[in-house]
């Protein structure tokens, strides 16, 4: 209760962003229009969002976005569950074993080793969804959400309180995610 309560504009307009923004995605998978997202990835993702959340938080960083991006990915997650669209292969697997070398870092050494193993993780699966996205740029839903990644990364950048790994290591490394995976969109749309 004493987080909400300590929470700036900045900090509300951040969450409430990141939150709008998988909103926007979980729209175009229950409408069924968006087949580019799966299960696997949304599912790593609410695990990946929360380690970082809790140990960013642990170590007195900036968690805002990700306690936003738990949120969405939970959703999203559950969704893509429930209409069973699973996909595995050996880029899953790999991506499978950064996550399980986050959590045996978080849980042998801590918070501070856990920030930055699951930052470089997100990075892992990040870079799976840039390639689904460039194999299958899905405009409609995405376009609009990722450009509201980007946005609340950036915002988070701004709302950090110093340089410091665990303030700017996940809004630095979304933001540079979400200009990779906004670019075949924008090219995408500019197509149509």
């Amino acid at each position: 209760m004493d987080t909400i309560m300590q929470m700036r504009f900045i900090d509300w307009l951040d969450f409430t962003l990141a939150i709008a923004s998988s909103a926007i995605l979980v729209l175009g998978i229950i409408k069924q229009e968006d087949k580019s997202q799966v299960a696997f990835t949304w599912t790593l993702y609410v695990i990946l969002d929360a380690v970082t959340m809790f140990s960013t938080k642990g170590e007195n960083g900036w968690y805002i976005m990700q306690f936003g991006y738990a949120i969405g990915s939970f959703v999203m997650a559950t969704i893509l569950i429930y209409q069973k669209r699973f996909v595995w292969g050996w880029l899953e697997t790999i991506i499978s074993l950064l996550i399980l070398i986050c959590l045996v870092l978080w849980q042998i050494y801590g918070s501070y080793w856990a920030v930055r193993s699951s930052i470089l993780s997100e990075a892992g699966v990040g870079i799976y969804l840039i390639i689904k996205t460039y194999k299958n740029p899905v405009v409609k839903y995405n376009l609009i959400g990722y450009i509201g990644f980007l946005m609340t990364s950036i915002i988070a950048m701004f709302a950090a309180k110093d340089w410091s790994v665990e303030q700017m290591g996940f809004p630095f490394c979304e933001t540079v995610l979400n200009v990779i995976i906004v670019i075949p969109l924008i090219k995408k749309r500019l197509r149509a």
